[in-house]
């Protein structure tokens, strides 16, 4: 049974304030037994009354039991229970479940087989799809998407004869404005990249630029669709906000490698957060990213990638040029993966490939690097990596991130996984390789 790890218990809390409890318990001291077997955890958590509530983890879904009155799920003694198998799974040893455990699992179990019944018994092939009515409705969005795009070329022809400085003033409310016309026209890309202008800061001219010139790239394309290559077009849609079904995905032929986890951005999203996980095969040289939504009100579910994991499988790309968001197939944790090799001597050689990308997809936002034998350095007040030839790039860590990697590295060379972004050319630690090979995940 692999542990969670703290990040991703702390995913499946209900709360901050749950979290903060369930670590208070962490506490060997606090647990006179702790068990588990091939499916679950358990033990006993002293709280204030004279009996220890009884409290399971069945670490397949994951689900929970506990004899404490809270009502939250997980409650802190299930997040706590998890907690110390993942620091301290020395302390637990494996038994047959007890009567009350057995009798609970046994009922998960039989839940589990009649759903699956059930599903199966109402899995009919579906009747097929209506080509004229798919038709139809594609046709219906489109031009729903062009009349919204007219409007936003619009939009841009006037700022480019007001200038951008008239912008300025009004910039948030403006863009702000402009989303909701896209959303209303079915552009959910476009209206998420407006609310990304609104809140540049007011001196941000050549950022805004860059934004604004992808936008108008965008509404180009789509004016001639039909004349551009498929991968163009692929690229364009899914740009815009036009879906694309994971079984098309899937039905591609995928990119067989051992496929590290080497970091995870988080991003705010209306109702909860987006978890960008970027993973990077060394044979190929080639990065992924896949996604993973955590939606405020929703069940609790594990992370579709484990912290530090590296995987043995396929890896299947969305279309479009030079792309980079994948789905796994055939995907399953490696169990003794080897050392990952040398990436790029310096800073130029890494930025290099980058560039490339670019200049084939301008559309492109940022795309990890690897880069060997860098080191702190500050270049005036900001902080960024130097190489052996003394090439500086501006880093994106405050002081506490900084002191954190210096601990880590004592101020030695590293070997770092970045994020480069087009429009300020800033970095972002994604990971680092430490002196002894070892991956950290920044």
């Amino acid at each position: 049974m692999t542990p969670f790890t703290p990040e991703q218990i702390a995913r499946l809390a209900p709360d901050e304030a749950s979290n903060k409890a369930a670590s208070s318990l962490v506490r060997p001291d606090k647990w006179p037994l702790l068990h588990y077997n091939d499916t679950a955890l358990w033990g006993h958590c002293q709280g204030s009354g004279k009996n220890p509530y009884q409290t399971a983890v069945d670490m397949s879904e994951p689900a929970y039991k506990c004899s404490c009155p809270s009502r939250k799920i997980p409650c802190k003694h299930a997040l706590a229970l998890m907690l110390l198998y993942a620091r301290h799974a020395d302390r637990f040893s494996t038994t047959e479940a007890p009567d009350w455990l057995a009798s609970w699992l046994e009922k998960r179990s039989e839940k589990k087989e009649a759903k699956a019944a059930k599903a199966a018994k109402a899995d009919k092939p579906a009747a097929p799809a209506d080509p004229a009515a798919q038709q139809k409705r594609l046709a219906a969005r489109q031009k729903k998407a062009s009349d919204g795009l007219a409007d936003l070329r619009l939009w841009l022809d006037d700022i480019l004869r007001s200038g951008l400085v008239a912008l300025r003033g009004n910039l948030r409310e403006r863009c702000r404005d402009m989303a909701k016309r896209m959303i209303d026209a079915q552009l959910s890309g476009v209206a998420g990249e407006l609310q990304n202008i609104a809140e540049l800061p007011a001196d941000a001219g050549e950022r805004l630029f860059y934004r604004l010139t992808r936008l108008n790239l965008l509404a180009e394309n789509f004016a001639r669709l039909v004349e551009l290559p498929p991968e163009v077009q692929a690229e364009t849609l899914g740009r815009l906000g036009f879906p694309v079904a994971k079984e098309t995905v899937l039905a591609e032929p995928g990119i067989s490698g051992l496929w590290w986890h080497i970091g995870t951005i988080v991003s705010e999203i209306d109702r909860g957060e987006a978890y960008t996980y970027w993973l990077y095969d060394a044979a190929s040289g080639r990065y992924a990213y896949q996604l993973d939504f955590n939606i405020r009100g929703a069940p609790a579910s594990l992370p579709s990638i484990l912290h530090g994991g590296v995987y043995a499988g396929e890896l299947c790309y969305y279309p479009g040029i030079a792309s980079l968001r994948a789905l796994p197939k055939n995907w399953e944790l490696a169990s003794a993966p080897p050392p990952l090799p040398s990436g790029a001597s310096s800073i130029a050689q890494a930025l290099a490939g980058v560039q490339q990308t670019y200049a084939e997809n301008p559309l492109h936002d940022r795309y990890p690097l690897r880069v060997d034998n860098v080191r702190l350095a500050r270049r005036g007040e900001q902080l960024a990596l130097t190489d052996a030839g003394g090439q500086l790039l501006p880093l994106e860590l405050d002081e506490n991130q900084r002191l954190r990697l210096l601990v880590a590295t004592g101020g030695e060379a590293l070997s770092a996984f970045l994020l480069y972004e087009y429009d300020t050319r800033a970095l972002h630690l994604l990971s680092f390789t430490d002196h002894s090979g070892k991956l950290h995940i920044y």
